[in-house]
């Protein structure tokens, strides 16, 4: 039996509607080198998204670098696999990987790696042959069928999977069992709001792609999920350890534990992880928020944790935001959706429920804004109506020329 521990997703660097998450996201990565202090783990994989920018902070390069330092020398005989997804630069990331790679760490970097398994032994005699796939970019390899670099994600999954598959066969002559690691979104794959997702089925993969390995463990979806349960019952999102957006808020985060014997399917466990704060959504009217819930016991209890908030008031509220974070000191959003839709229905025309664009002449943007600021502070300061002029002037003079 092999043992290893799937996560993805780190986004290490995230900064939510104006917060940094870098607190939450430390609290998360000790999580993850508690549970690998147990020994019979053999391999963490990583599939990535490390960062969640291409040139991440200093901070976040930090935060990975230490706990890094502090796994290694807890578990100098773990293997740590990491590949970039599309929020990682490659090259930032592969810098230093042969020198890593002397610590046990093994970064793949470079799409054409990815043919060349590591390979990890537990115990005496079983040997399990990882191939680590990092996110594929356009032209990152050339279409055998036109000698012309593939474009579309669906494509080039085609063209890694048949070379993959090639190489999992000679594998498997010195391995008795094959992973593979990989960042890519696959059909009917569940996305959430937190993810940079792609346009068209051609930017996705066919699970069924890589049903050949003993376990595939993919990054890139935040949701926990079999890729494709009837097709490919190995292929795995371990989702994001965190949550990104407050879409997520009611999901499970999860590390995936992944034991594997030949000749029987793998036993994947989700390992629930304990967010240092958790996000949630409340709706209410402003004045309950405000003023009337500060003995009710689940807005006490959420005053705690990430909010969002959905006001149902039908009027505009200013600065509804600083004036609740008294009360509600991680209060991160927002949102008034009845009052603007009202808004909009007014300046629209809505009767009976159906928007009905008034005739006459077409309305300008001086009206709106004239609109807006009345909504908001209750009239239209003539100064800022002043200089919106001026600048809508200079905007539409620039036009002409």
């Amino acid at each position: 039996m092999i043992k290893f521990l799937h996560t993805a997703d780190l986004h290490l660097g995230k900064v939510l509607h104006e917060h940094s998450l870098l607190d939450d996201q430390a609290y998360m990565l000790d999580q993850l080198r508690t549970i690998l202090l147990d020994d019979s783990y053999r391999v963490l994989l990583i599939a990535g998204d490390i960062y969640d920018r291409s040139i991440p902070s200093p901070e976040a390069v930090a935060l990975f670098g230490a706990f890094l330092e502090k796994l290694c020398a807890a578990r100098p005989d773990l293997a740590i696999l990491v590949l970039p997804g599309n929020h990682d630069s490659a090259p930032r990331l592969g810098f230093g990987r042969e020198l890593f790679a002397k610590l046990n760490v093994h970064i793949a970097a470079e799409p054409e790696r990815a043919f060349e398994p590591i390979t990890i032994t537990q115990g005496r005699s079983e040997t399990c042959a990882f191939f680590l796939l990092p996110f594929l970019y356009p032209g990152c390899l050339k279409d055998p069928a036109t000698g012309e670099p593939a474009r579309s994600q669906g494509r080039l999954a085609e063209i890694a999977a048949a070379r993959l598959e090639t190489a999992r066969e000679a594998a498997v002559n010195g391995a008795s069992l094959t992973v593979l690691g990989a960042h890519l979104f696959t059909l009917r794959g569940r996305e959430s709001e937190s993810e940079r997702i792609f346009l068209g089925t051609a930017e996705q993969v066919d699970a069924k792609l890589f049903a050949g390995f003993d376990y595939t463990a993919l990054g890139h979806l935040h949701r926990f999920q079999q890729a494709a349960p009837q097709a490919a019952p190995n292929v795995w999102y371990s989702g994001s350890p965190l949550a990104y957006s407050f879409d997520e808020a009611d999901q499970d985060k999860v590390f995936l534990s992944v034991e594997m014997t030949p000749g029987v399917p793998p036993t994947v466990s989700p390992i629930p992880v304990r967010p240092l704060r958790k996000l949630r959504r409340l709706r209410g009217w402003f004045n309950f928020f405000f003023r009337d819930s500060a003995e009710d016991p689940a807005v006490i209890e959420a005053a705690k944790d990430y909010l969002e908030i959905f006001l149902e008031d039908m009027a505009l509220v200013e600065n509804p935001l600083a004036l609740l974070r008294g009360r509600f000191p991680w209060l991160l959003s927002i949102r008034q959706g009845e009052a603007f839709a009202r808004l909009a229905a007014r300046d629209t025309g809505v009767t009976g429920g159906a928007a009905t664009v008034q005739p006459g002449r077409k309305r300008s943007p001086a009206e709106d804004f004239a609109d807006f600021l009345t909504a908001i502070y209750g009239e239209a300061d003539p100064d800022k109506l002043a200089l919106f002029g001026e600048l809508l002037g200079e905007l539409e003079g620039g036009a002409e020329h």
